[in-house]
């Protein structure tokens, strides 16, 4: 879906409160099995509803942090630690910016999650200002000091789209797409740098 001027996005970034064992498992994977162990220290993922709302950029806020804070839908207080990307927030939202990693988006162009979701936002939950929802993956790899920014890059490309056993892992190029977040980007940036990668690739 197209993101109009009218349609306010913003982000809910999701991830558990214990040990991440999807993580834990593509770590283990990058440095045991793929030749990784060298550069990479550290592998970090969160969950990224981003949504967009027929709604002032304000009320597009509360409407976020009701549907955070108050539903269950997005976020299990008990399972999750959550923050939100509203307003002029941006994403990666800094909370490891202090290393310089780059995120990588990772995201399933037919999502079976998003569907149901949308129905208990919109339907059970009443909220018909809602005109978009997706569904993402935010990796957050973490490197060894001194390694160079085109190093970086180039290590976080290569762990990414799964070519051969030895060359990516995080994301099927047969029903997922990609990005790396070589800067901060507002989610409404984000959202539309996603459709534009489908509609290039022909993904939708």
């Amino acid at each position: 879906m197209d993101v109009r001027k009218n349609i306010s996005v913003t982000a809910i970034c999701v991830k558990p409160v214990g040990t991440d064992l999807v993580a834990h498992s593509a770590f283990d994977a990058l440095t045991r099995k793929m030749g990784f162990s060298d550069r990479l220290v550290s592998l970090c993922k969160e969950e990224v509803w981003l949504l967009g709302f027929a709604l002032d950029g304000g009320e597009a806020a509360r409407m976020t942090r009701m549907l955070a804070e108050e539903t269950g839908v997005f976020v299990n207080p008990n399972r999750h630690l959550h923050e939100l990307v509203v307003g002029n927030g941006i994403l990666p939202h800094g909370r490891q910016r202090g290393r310089q990693e780059l995120g990588i988006m990772v995201w399933s162009y037919q999502d079976s999650q998003v569907r149901p979701t949308e129905v208990a936002v919109r339907e059970r939950l009443g909220v018909e200002s809602l005109r978009t929802i997706r569904r993402l993956t935010l990796w957050w790899p973490g490197f060894v000091e001194g390694l160079k920014s085109g190093e970086r890059c180039d290590a976080s490309s290569s762990i990414v789209t799964t070519v051969s056993r030895k060359r990516g892992l995080l994301a099927n190029p047969h029903y997922q797409g990609s990005l790396l977040l070589e800067r901060a980007l507002a989610p409404a940036q984000l959202l539309g740098s996603i459709n534009e990668i489908e509609e290039t690739t022909g993904a939708v």
